[in-house]
């Protein structure tokens, strides 16, 4: 049976803020960093409490986090997101322009309703509000690694090719239409100098001296 996260910190549950939650840590997590050098059984006891007391930690922290979202935001955020699971993206925008407080999670949830847009560089600007609000929540900082890879990857893909109305891919961006030449070829090499030295003349110059 898992254990409470809260009993191993010693800690009630129901009272304890954040900021309290943190000091217990903190002050257990000194103790028995200082008792891992020890000998024996004493040492490898300190290692695994160590480990035990890490995890408390996080799942401690996560259970207050979602609390205090419920009782501050209420059920708005929760509507949300069940909005943007029935694809009703402007009921769930309409949700979070309605919020005056924009918390981590309200960020991440916008960052979702820009995605599913397509609009990926606002998306990640969402997550970037997201991660530097809450830089140990993994659910914001790996969205934001695996967004980030998304756009890197498609940029590479399309970096030198142009695509079709149909996503298929056609000839480089830069290419002229085919059966069209641009730039000066063997075949109009000689005329394109002629032109140019009859312009020379025209100011004074002599570009072929021959002629």
């Amino acid at each position: 049976m898992q254990k409470n996260p809260f009993v191993i910190l010693g800690v009630d549950e129901k009272t304890v803020t954040q900021n309290e939650l943190f000091e217990v840590y903190k002050e257990l997590r000194d103790k028995y960093s200082k008792l891992r050098f020890a000998q024996g059984e004493e040492g490898a006891d300190a290692c695994r409490k160590l480990d035990e007391i890490e995890a408390a930690y996080a799942e401690a922290t996560e259970i207050l986090r979602s609390r205090y979202d419920i009782s501050t935001y209420g059920d708005s955020l929760k509507n949300v997101e069940d909005a943007i699971k029935e694809n009703n993206l402007e009921k769930a925008q309409d949700l979070l322009d309605a919020k005056q407080t924009r918390s981590a999670r309200w960020h991440y949830l916008q960052s979702v309703i820009f995605y599913r847009k397509k609009w990926y560089g606002d998306a990640l600007k969402q997550l970037d509000f997201a991660c530097q609000m809450e830089p140990d929540n993994t659910k914001y900082t790996d969205a934001r690694t695996a967004l980030i890879n998304q756009i890197q990857s498609d940029t590479s893909k399309r970096s030198f090719y142009s695509q079709t109305n149909n996503g298929e891919e056609r000839s480089y961006r830069n290419m002229p239409p085919q059966g069209e030449v641009r730039g000066c070829t063997p075949c109009n090499c000689c005329s394109s100098l002629i032109c140019a030295d009859c312009c020379c003349e025209c100011m004074g110059g002599d570009l072929i001296t021959c002629c």
